[in-house]
């Protein structure tokens, strides 16, 4: 394959993104802030490392963004030895950052203004986005234009079993709000409910598996042994949700919405990081939760 795919940031989805391309048989050129990633990256086949935002857009028809935040998106994109220097144009740059819609259309128009196009093409996954990529099953919400969703699309269809097209610019990333409130809130919801079936000696897979065949459906009663098997690992931080919560709530305000749950599930994921940390993994939201109600899933009664 002749085309040239840029990646910048290379955390858990861009490292992986970059080798699954690589793998098909596509020119990969990868950066991160981070020369340790980058290097890691450049050790698989069909990879080439730079070092700069500039010098892979220099390279690449289409570029790939997997950063932690919209900052990072604008300093990757407009800041020294950013994208918009070494961008030709026609450029592609596709965002799968969950970034704040508002920051994302901003840094698309300065972008534009030299020819470089933009879409957003924010992630998520049946089991998550860390835990989907691998296995080619995630799913994109993407917002632009539809020539421009039209030419990324078949490279986001190699790591993805759903692509949905949801709107104009910024669309995707609202979605992917909306997928991390309702997710976050019936998270929350299933184990604070399953703890309370432990404390009363209920086999809690079994009342799992009543919720998944019932109305109460969700992530945890789906696949109940992430929130049973002491230190597992769903490959998000609580930070980074945390991050998403704030954006959902703060734009839900500029909505004209009522952000009754928002609200809610936003400051409880706040006090998680401030009992577990920004950096810890998604799942230690259950260790806070178990601590609080005394009792673990697996019916452990603890002291104190």
């Amino acid at each position: 394959m002749s085309q040239h795919i840029g990646v910048i940031g290379l955390g858990s989805l861009g490292a992986n993104m970059a080798r699954l391309l690589a793998e098909d048989g596509y020119a990969v050129h990868a950066y991160d802030l981070d020369g340790a990633r980058t290097a890691n990256a450049a050790e698989h086949a069909g990879v080439t490392g730079h070092n700069s935002a500039r010098a892979v857009a220099e390279a690449s028809t289409l570029v790939l963004l997997s950063l932690p935040q919209s900052e990072a998106v604008a300093a990757a994109c407009l800041g020294p030895d950013g994208v918009l220097e070494g961008a030709a144009r026609g450029l592609l740059v596709v965002d799968t950052t969950s970034g704040y819609p508002e920051r994302t259309r901003e840094i698309a128009a300065e972008l534009a203004a030299a020819g470089v196009r933009y879409i957003d093409a924010a992630i998520t996954g049946e089991e998550g986005g860390a835990k989907a990529l691998p296995k080619r099953a995630l799913t994109f919400c993407v917002g632009g234009a539809e020539a421009d969703v039209a030419q990324a699309r078949p490279i986001l269809e190699r790591m993805a079993r759903y692509v949905y097209h949801v709107g104009p610019l910024g669309a995707g990333q609202i979605v992917k709000m909306v997928n991390n409130m309702v997710s976050s809130a019936a998270g929350v919801a299933a184990i604070e409910g399953l703890l309370i079936a432990a404390k009363h000696g209920i086999d809690v897979k079994m009342a799992a598996q009543v919720l998944d065949k019932g109305t109460g459906m969700n992530f945890f009663c789906r696949h109940p042994d992430f929130a049973l098997t002491p230190g597992v690992e769903g490959g998000f931080q609580l930070g980074l949700m945390t991050k998403d919560l704030r954006h959902m709530s703060e734009f839900a305000r500029r909505s004209d919405v009522p952000a009754l749950v928002t609200d809610h599930i936003f400051h409880l994921f706040e006090l998680f990081v401030r009992e577990q940390g920004y950096g810890a993994d998604i799942l230690r939201q259950v260790d806070v939760m178990q601590k609080w109600a005394g009792v673990r899933l697996d019916g452990t009664l603890l002291e104190g």
